[in-house]
């Protein structure tokens, strides 16, 4: 009798055990950057076939939006000189279309079309970074404008108004592939998620029951690489961050960040460091926004968040010596994260 409990004990045991959620993870390369999938699954491990199917997806989406491949729709696109309408996939017209959006609730700050600039400065698909003369700006400002990009999802079509337009999606494309990766994984079953690229996240329920923690870089070089301003309960939210300190270049002791001021056509110069936008549904919305917000500054950008209710994080400086402060939207307040 002894036996036989002791079996059946070892037998739930197994069971129970067997069912508990495990932590399972996978990683790659895209973008130009790298991504990270973390989830909790009590079943079998499919983080190969996960994977598999995370590289189809990201492969398609770069070959839809990515600049830095020649011969991807985007790319045609902004080689052909035509300003005739001009069919379009679906995919590629909705991340357009959501960028044109932003753009107009910032008053032209947010501009996809802004990529002539970025290129010039040296941040596209050239790298060669470099102050250009100001005749050299002044030409490629004539090329940039929310006005002359149109998109029409009915007709499936966008069209330039003038064949110089260039269109770059890098503020918002990591944002919609996080989006996409969630879900895929929603699609197998997979409901307790941390999905993130280049630094773009979203999450959904838990990790083996304890909050997925989100890390917000501090943009201090004096803290060391992997230091952080403040850790984050990301549950079943999106984040996106912007900043200035990663990505610039000097020259003649003047930095110049790859932030582009649509206004001016040169790198954007004020006090704002970092700014992190939390969305409850979309990763390619807090993408755009943390962008636009960065492009604002600090005043401009809290102000316009405070408007619209994004919830918002914002690091900026106080001094020349690179003393931080911080501020949060309220609506980032309320999210007790």
């Amino acid at each position: 009798m002894k036996v036989n409990l002791l079996i059946l004990w070892a037998l739930v045991c197994f069971i129970s055990c067997s069912n508990e959620p495990k932590l399972l993870k996978y990683e790659g390369k895209t973008m130009g950057t790298t991504y990270h999938i973390k989830y909790s699954f009590s079943g079998k491990d499919h983080s190969a076939e996960l994977k598999l199917a995370t590289d189809r997806t990201l492969i398609s989406l770069n070959k839809i939006m990515s600049t830095y491949i020649a011969d991807s729709e985007i790319s045609l696109f902004n080689s052909s000189a035509s300003t005739e309408w001009v069919g379009a996939s679906k995919e590629l017209l909705l991340v357009v279309d959501h960028a044109l959006k932003v753009g107009r609730e910032t008053d032209g700050v947010y501009d996809p079309t802004i990529g002539p600039l970025v290129n010039l400065w040296g941040f596209g698909p050239s790298g060669q970074r470099q102050v250009p003369s100001d005749i050299e700006i002044e030409k490629k400002l004539r090329s940039v404008g929310l006005d002359k990009l149109e998109v029409d999802l009915k007709k499936q079509a966008w069209k330039k108004s003038i064949g110089s337009v260039y269109v770059d999606l890098s503020s918002l494309a990591k944002g919609y592939g996080v989006d996409k990766i969630a879900t895929l994984l929603e699609s197998k079953g997979i409901n307790n998620y941390m999905v993130e690229i280049g630094g773009e996240v979203r999450t959904r329920g838990s990790k083996a029951g304890k909050p997925w923690v989100i890390a917000i870089e501090s943009p201090s070089q004096k803290e060391g690489k992997n230091s952080y301003q403040r850790l984050v309960n990301l549950n079943s939210h999106a984040m996106a961050t912007s900043g200035n300190y990663r990505n610039f270049f000097k020259q003649k002791n003047k930095t110049y960040s790859h932030t582009i001021d649509y206004r001016t056509g040169r790198p954007v110069s004020h006090t704002l460091a970092s700014v992190s936008v939390v969305d409850s549904k979309s990763c390619m919305n807090a993408d755009a926004w943390a962008t636009a917000l960065m492009a604002m500054g600090y005043e401009k950008g809290f102000e316009i968040a405070e408007k619209l209710n994004i919830a918002a994080y914002f690091i900026y400086k106080l001094d020349s010596m690179s003393t931080f402060a911080v501020a949060q939207t309220t609506e980032f307040r309320k999210l007790n994260l």
